[in-house]
């Protein structure tokens, strides 16, 4: 997986059994997240230190889209999050230093690939 704030990126990871912190520039507007399904249980798992944790308020899509991550992009046409699990859930399990509140999400026709974002404002 890949996380941007607005459009730039935060930085990789594909160990998803250990949480990785990024830091999010103040004032981003809008945060997202390119995942890939690797062939093991797949979704997104995020929770940041405001309080904010991936859940159905996230959009996403199955289509990659020029600009996607960008805070202009127009996503009104995204749907919600597909939740899932909830976090801790068989057989995600629970993630050390994630909150219980997050929850594991993908795009609606739970394709190979997800982009999901997050407006922030």
């Amino acid at each position: 997986m890949e996380i941007f704030g607005d459009g730039q990126s935060l930085g990789k990871d594909s160990n998803w059994g250990d949480p990785t912190t990024y830091l999010v520039p103040r004032n981003t507007r809008v945060l997202s997240v390119a995942g890939k399904d690797v062939g093991r249980n797949f979704g997104i798992l995020d929770a940041m230190s405001n309080g904010l944790v991936s859940d159905e308020s996230w959009k996403c899509s199955s289509v990659l889209y020029p600009g996607w991550n960008s805070p202009d992009f127009d996503d009104q046409g995204w749907h919600s999050a597909n939740v899932i699990v909830n976090h801790g859930d068989n057989p995600w399990n629970t993630i050390n230093g994630i909150a219980t509140a997050a929850k594991w999400i993908w795009a609606n026709n739970k394709s190979d690939t997800a982009y999901c974002r997050l407006n922030l404002n």
